[in-house]
This record gives C-alpha cells, sequence and structure tokens, in this order.
C-alpha cells in the first residue's frame, strides 16, 4: 500500500460562511425565478392568441385606410373625430351642479361658474362676531382725516386686506388742503350775554372743538348785527329779502338740515353779502331724552361745483405742487367764515331777536338789520395747503376681462369717532373682503371681471381722497369702471332705503328676494328682504336714482358716470357729524343688536357684485334705463313748467322736447334689439353647452360696448359751469335738495338741462335739451352698431 506523506507545516481551514448580502442576492433570485415560471410564463402564453389577434385586426385595418385613401390623411381625420366626440361626452355628463366652471373664449358650457352656489356660500363667510368686532375698533378713536387716528386706521384696513388674500394692494398717498381746530374760536353776544361753547380750552380734545372742515379763519374779529334765515333754504332768504331785510354786513344764523346743502347755504349767504354763518346744530334724541349741548360738523367746501381739494379743484395733487393755490380765485372755497354751535347756544342767541322781522313759527323771528342785537365772532382754524391723506385700494383681478371691474368703496374719516357713518361702512367693506377672497380660497376661483375695495380718505373734506383717485385715473376709470357700490352708515334706523342706478334694478331685487329676515322683521306675509322692502313703501318695489348727498358716489356719478348703487337701513334719529356717533351710543340704542342688519347688507352687497362680476354678459338692463329716462323726461317737464310758473318776471320762452322724445324712443328699440341679440347668445349656449371663439369674442365686444356707452354723456368742455359735474345724463343740478327724503322731482336727471331752468337761462335750457337728444342717439350706435 502507497504512503502518503502528511505535511505537517500543512494548516486545515474549515470553509467561510458567505455574506449575508450575498446570500440575499441568490434568495431573491430563487423567488424571482420562482414567480416567473409561476405567473409571468403563463400570462404571457395566455396572452399570446389576444396579440395574434391583435396583429389580424390591425393588418385588416391598415387594409382598410389604404381603400379608403391616403393613410396618413385618414388617420388625422379620424383623430379628430375621436377627440370631438370625446369633449361632447365629457361636456354632457359634467356635473353641472358643480361650482367649477371655464373661463370662456374656448369650448365652455356657458355659464362660468355656478353663480347661485358661489352666492349661497358666501353667505357662511359673514361672521356678525367679525363685524362687530370690526365696527368696534373702527370707531375706538377719533380720526379726522390726516391725523395719527386716521393713519392707523388705514394701516389697520392694509393689513386685513394682506391677511386676508388680497395680494394687490396699494397704499395710496396723496396731498389736499386740511384744516383742523384751534380751540380759540368763539361766537357771543356784543354785551357779553351770550356766550357759545366752543369746545375750546387746553384740555379738550380736538375732536371736541367746533368747527366746520373747510371753512376759512377770520383775520380778525367780526362785529355786526345778526339775522336768523331758519333753515337756509331758498325759500327762508327770499322771506327775508321779501320782507325788505337786508342781510349785507350781518351774521346769519340758520339750522343744520333742510333741503339745501349746507355748503349751498354759505354760498346763498355770501352772495346777499352777509360776513359769517353760524350754523345750529340739531338736538338729538338718546334713549328718550333730548341732547341740547352736541355740535354737529360738516364740510363748507362748495362740493356742487366741484368735489375734492377746494383749493385746486378738478386738479389731481398725487405727486404735484402747485404753487399757485389762492383761495379767493377757487369757486369751490367758502369765503365767509362758518362755524357750528349746539342748539342750547343758538337758540339762546335767537331768543334775542325779540319778535321781529319774519315769523318762521314757533315763535322764531328773523329779526331786522336795524334794531337785532350784535354778535361778536372770531374763527381760528389750522390750515394745511398740502397735508398728507391716504387711500386704500385692494384688487382681485378678473380671469376672462380683467380691465373691466367692478368697486366697493368706504369712506373710512370722520370728524369725530364715526360709529354708524364710516365706521360702519368699512367694516362692511372688510366684510366683503373677507368673503370674496374666502371663495377664492375654497373654490380656486377668480372672477370673470375684477373686483376693487377701495378705502376712502378725506370724505369730511369734500370728499378729497375719492374725488382726487377718480381725477387721476378718470380715463380708464371711463373705458374700464362699470359699477360703483358705495358702503356709509349702513344701519341708522330699520327703513331700508336703496338707491341705484336702472342698469341694475334687477339685480338687485333678485339679490334681495335670496336674503332672509331677522325674527323682529319676519311675518306672515313678509319672509325675506325683498318683502320687507315692499311693505315699507305701500306694496311697491320701484327704486329711485336720487343719490344727492354728499357721499363718495357724487365723483363717480357726476364726474365719469359711473353707475352706482347704495343700500341702507335709515332713522330719523341719527344726526351725523357729531360725537354722539359712537359705538356706546349705538350699543345702548340697540339699533342692530348682534348687527343681524349689518350682515343683511353685506349679503346683498356680496351678490350683487358677484352677479356683476360673474355674469358673462354685463347685466345691464337697458329696456328699464330706457323706460326709467322717458319717466325722467316728464319728469323734466313738469320741472320747468313749474319755474316758469314761479318766475318773477314774464317768460315768452317756448320749449320743445320733441328730439328728446324720439331720441328715447330710439333707445328704446335700440335695448329691445340688444335684448334679443342677448337672448340669442344665451339660448344657443343652453342648447350646445359650447360657446365657440367667435362667440366669446362678440360677447366680450358687447361687455365692451355696453360699459362704453355711458362715456357718450360726458362734457369734454373745460369751461363748463360746475367743474366736477361732466354728466349730462345723471347728476346733481347744484340747487338740488341735499337729501332725496322727500322728492318733489326726479333731481338726478338731466342735471345741465335743470341747472340753465333754474338760473332763467332759458334759450340755454333748451340748447341743452336739444344737445342731449344727440348724445343719446349717439350712444345708442354703441349698444347696436347695425342701427
Amino acid at each position: 500500500m502507497e504512503q502518503f506523506e502528511i505535511d505537517d507545516d500543512e494548516v486545515y481551514e474549515p470553509l467561510k460562511k458567505e455574506s449575508v448580502l450575498k446570500r440575499f442576492v441568490f434568495v431573491s433570485k430563487r423567488y424571482a425565478f420562482t414567480f416567473r415560471d409561476k405567473v409571468i410564463d403563463p400570462l404571457v402564453r395566455s396572452l399570446d392568441p389576444v396579440c395574434e389577434m391583435y396583429r389580424y385586426f390591425h393588418r385588416q385595418y391598415e387594409l382598410s385606410l389604404l381603400k379608403l385613401g391616403n393613410p396618413l390623411v385618414v388617420k388625422r381625420l379620424l383623430y379628430v373625430f375621436v377627440v370631438m366626440v370625446a369633449m361632447f361626452v365629457l361636456s354632457q355628463n359634467e356635473n353641472q351642479d358643480g361650482i367649477s366652471g371655464t373661463s370662456g373664449g374656448a369650448f365652455s358650457s356657458g355659464h362660468f361658474y355656478d353663480r347661485d352656489i358661489l352666492g349661497n356660500t358666501l353667505a357662511q363667510y359673514i361672521e356678525g362676531k367679525t363685524l362687530q368686532e370690526n365696527l368696534e375698533y373702527l370707531s375706538s378713536m377719533p380720526h379726522m382725516a390726516g391725523t395719527m387716528g386716521d393713519l392707523a386706521l388705514a394701516r389697520y384696513v392694509e393689513s386685513y386686506f394682506l391677511n386676508n388674500g388680497i395680494n394687490n394692494v396699494d397704499f395710496h398717498e396723496l396731498e389736499t388742503f386740511l384744516n383742523y381746530p384751534t380751540g380759540k374760536s368763539y361766537v357771543r353776544t356784543a354785551d357779553g350775554s351770550v356766550s357759545a361753547s366752543l369746545g375750546g380750552g387746553d384740555n379738550v380734545h380736538e375732536q371736541l372743538m367746533a368747527f366746520n372742515p373747510n371753512s376759512p379763519s377770520t383775520d380778525k374779529e367780526i362785529e355786526a348785527p345778526f339775522i336768523y334765515a331758519n333753515n337756509g333754504d331758498p325759500d327762508d332768504f327770499q322771506k327775508i329779502t321779501d320782507a325788505g331785510i337786508n342781510l349785507k354786513n350781518t351774521i346769519v344764523l340758520v339750522k343744520y338740515g333742510g333741503e339745501t346743502p349746507e355748503a349751498n347755504k354759505v354760498y346763498a349767504a355770501t352772495k346777499l353779502g352777509a360776513k359769517a354763518v353760524i350754523f345750529i346744530s340739531p338736538e338729538v334724541l338718546f334713549l328718550g331724552d333730548s341732547e341740547d349741548d352736541v355740535i354737529k360738523k360738516t364740510n363748507v367746501g362748495l362740493w356742487r361745483y366741484s368735489a375734492g381739494d377746494v383749493l385746486r379743484p378738478g386738479w389731481s395733487k398725487h405727486g404735484s405742487y402747485f404753487s399757485k393755490a389762492d383761495w379767493s380765485t377757487s369757486k369751490a372755497t367758502p369765503k365767509i367764515p362758518s362755524v357750528p354751535v349746539t342748539w342750547k347756544d343758538g337758540m339762546a342767541f335767537v331768543s334775542k331777536l325779540k319778535g321781529e322781522g319774519v315769523d318762521f313759527g314757533d315763535g322764531v323771528f328773523s329779526g331786522s338789520h336795524d334794531k337785532n342785537p350784535k354778535l361778536k365772532v372770531y374763527v381760528k382754524n389750522t390750515e394745511r395747503t398740502n397735508h398728507p391723506i391716504w387711500n386704500i385700494v385692494g384688487h382681485i383681478p378678473g380671469r376672462e376681462q380683467p380691465e373691466k371691474g367692478v368697486l366697493f368703496g368706504a369712506a373710512r374719516d370722520s370728524t369725530c369717532y364715526g360709529t354708524m357713518s364710516s365706521a360702519s361702512g368699512t367694516a362692511a367693506l372688510l366684510e366683503l373682503v373677507k368673503i370674496f377672497s374666502g371663495l377664492q380660497r375654497k373654490y380656486n376661483w377668480t372672477p370673470a371681471r375684477s373686483l376693487y375695495f377701495v378705502s376712502f380718505d378725506g370724505t369730511e373734506n369734500n370728499l378729497a381722497g375719492c374725488a382726487k383717485w377718480v381725477e387721476a385715473r378718470e380715463d380708464s376709470l371711463i373705458s374700464e369702471g362699470y359699477t360703483y357700490i358705495d358702503l356709509n352708515g349702513l344701519v341708522t334706523g330699520d327703513i331700508l332705503n336703496i338707491r341705484a342706478h336702472p342698469f341694475i334694478h334687477d339685480i338687485i331685487k333678485d339679490a334681495m328676494k335670496k336674503v332672509s329676515l331677522t325674527e323682529q322683521q319676519s311675518s306672515d306675509l313678509v319672509h325675506s328682504l325683498y318683502d320687507l322692502f315692499k311693505s315699507q313703501n305701500n306694496g311697491k318695489d320701484d327704486i329711485r336714482y336720487n343719490m344727492l348727498e354728499e357721499r363718495n358716489y357724487v365723483p363717480f356719478i357726476n364726474e365719469i358716470n359711473m353707475p352706482a348703487m347704495e343700500i341702507s337701513y335709515l332713522g330719523d334719529n341719527f344726526v351725523e357729524g357729531t360725537c354722539m356717533d359712537n359705538f356706546k351710543a349705538f350699543t345702548d340704542k340697540k339699533l342692530d343688536p348682534e348687527v343681524k342688519k349689518h350682515r343683511q347688507i353685506v349679503e346683498i352687497l356680496a351678490r350683487v357684485g358677484l352677479e356683476l362680476v360673474e355674469n358673462p354678459m354685463i347685466p345691464f338692463d337697458f329696456e328699464l334705463l330706457s323706460k326709467s329716462l322717458m319717466e325722467d323726461e316728464k319728469d323734466l317737464e313738469k320741472y320747468v313748467a313749474d319755474v316758469l310758473a314761479s318766475f318773477p318776471l314774464p317768460v315768452t320762452a317756448k320749449f320743445s322736447f320733441d328730439s328728446l322724445k324720439r331720441s328715447l324712443d330710439k333707445l328704446k328699440r335700440d335695448a329691445h334689439q340688444l335684448k334679443l341679440r342677448i337672448l340669442d347668445w344665451k339660448n344657443f349656449i343652453d342648447v350646445s353647452s359650447l360657446e365657440p371663439p367667435v362667440f366669446a369674442a362678440t360677447r366680450r365686444l358687447m361687455n365692451q360696448n355696453m360699459v362704453l356707452f355711458n362715456s357718450y354723456f360726458l362734457s369734454n368742455d373745460a369751461l363748463r359751469p360746475r367743474l366736477g359735474y361732466a354728466n349730462y345724463l345723471y347728476g346733481s343740478p347744484f340747487d338740488a335738495p341735499s337729501t332725496d327724503k322727500s322728492p318733489k322731482y326726479r333731481f338726478n336727471s338731466f342735471p345741465m338741462v335743470r341747472d340753465a331752468v333754474s338760473e332763467g337761462r332759458f334759450g340755454d335750457a333748451q340748447f341743452e335739451i336739444d344737445r342731449l337728444a344727440s348724445m343719446i342717439e349717439s350712444a345708442c350706435a354703441a349698444i347696436n352698431p347695425m342701427g
């Protein structure tokens, strides 16, 4: 047997174990191979017949195409057909109750977003708690225009816009003339027996001092006899004149209120030669008690000539300086000083007249120039020729026609606290911002046309902030803006007050029908705000356009003829411009517990704004406009006849309204044709569910023409009698009443004609009638280009 030699130096080493990674790879491969053998391979074998069948049909398909013609062309046609069928199926099966839509201009369902669902949703965003908190904060401090309180609230509004998702916010600073009280003014009898309390002294706050915005100061003390002129209306001055009482070199005492704007009273007194005007503040009813020691402050800049900067009427002051501003040459400045006194002090002065002169009733007489005691008046205000004020502008751009827009505007400044006036409107503006930005976030919604939210400053100073903002953007607002919605003094009572351009009457009524009532308002016959409005107006739902007060809508209507509206609850006991307008009085009077009426108005305005920006066709009712203008024409005839009958001199002028009637008949016909075209568009969209690009372009052009219709009535004459009043169709005549509480005429129509008639310029009046008729006929071309 052969022997093996063993090498003692060789050492036995056992086999090393594989690493974990290699073992994992081995196991995974084994599972992969098993899955392939048991799953993949059987599946592939089972699909082989299907693949063979596909190849067979594909060959047959290619052979069929060869028989039809060029395969490339035929395939393209088939592709287009399949795509069109797919789009049709999708459009027919989409959820019509959904909120989403398209922007038009492509194939769309014709309704954009569902406005009813958006409208019902927006009501959920209105919070009474937020409204009340904002109302309280906005009136927690005095905020006269240009003061630190005003600036603080401006910054608050700006931050509120930004925090609620309004990315386009403009903090717009501009300069204007402002004045402030010094506490050094006084009014007293020459013998010192009666002295008015004007809030002077070192320990009295500025907001409690008596002064009128835009009143000039006196160079020195004025001492002169005083005459009481009741309300200061034209009839009151006429009675004094007829009694042979000369107002030259006198001091005139008038009450706030009546039919004439306070600035016009100062203007009338100036023309009659008076040296100063003392305004007697009204008594304020508070919790059943009459307060007779309240001072009311009111702008005396002549806003019926031109709103804005009284030193530079008609000029935008933004970013520029005018060194030639002169008080005596400006037609918007009052030329004599004025100051308010309390009811108590005013009646103490009047009691000194001792039954002399004209009897105004209740034992109150005008006094006589020769027999009256004298007053000593000294007015000292701090004047700032170029003082900053601040407008805050928020903007939600539109998705289809962003150049077109609806504006919500609210006054922010106040002569004191302004709870029921400026604070009420600003709180509603902030709530509207929250509503529309909330819709954006929830539904990724953007309005078809743009929305603007503007907080105006300088409202108590001749509407300076609003007027100067409009002046600076006049051309763009004329061509792009199509409705202004004013918010101011929303709740001061229980009577629903609605004033609006005829274009949007039906939109407002539809919105009111969707707003529910409070428990106190509802009854068996009254179920909605629309029912309440009818019940308060003798069963009628007529809406007037007599917007005559000193509000921020004045520049929009009178300078650029932009349709406007306002809604509020009115009461008889509210006195604007006093420090009694504060949050404590608002809550103590229980004018709006839990701000339910504020919520109603905010919902109406939001629904109206939504309809205006989201309706594919701007929903202006031209037929209703023509009907309203025909009623205005009849009212104008009555007004002219009444003026002629009461004119002090014989009048031989004859008026013809035939041209105006013919133009209104044409407007009526063309408005009907426009309505038919709009109905054709709607019917096509309803039937086809598609809007071809040519239809979308036509619709946008119709929207453009409806907006431009208003521009045909604007004057281009730089030397027109009233610089801030360029609208021939709508606007306030110079001597129109200051309110619409007891309307005798439809004053807000045909202002140029009414001005000429009231001033006795009868030849000019006929010319204005014919010119207005020509303007209406020219404007008809915008809504009916085919004639």
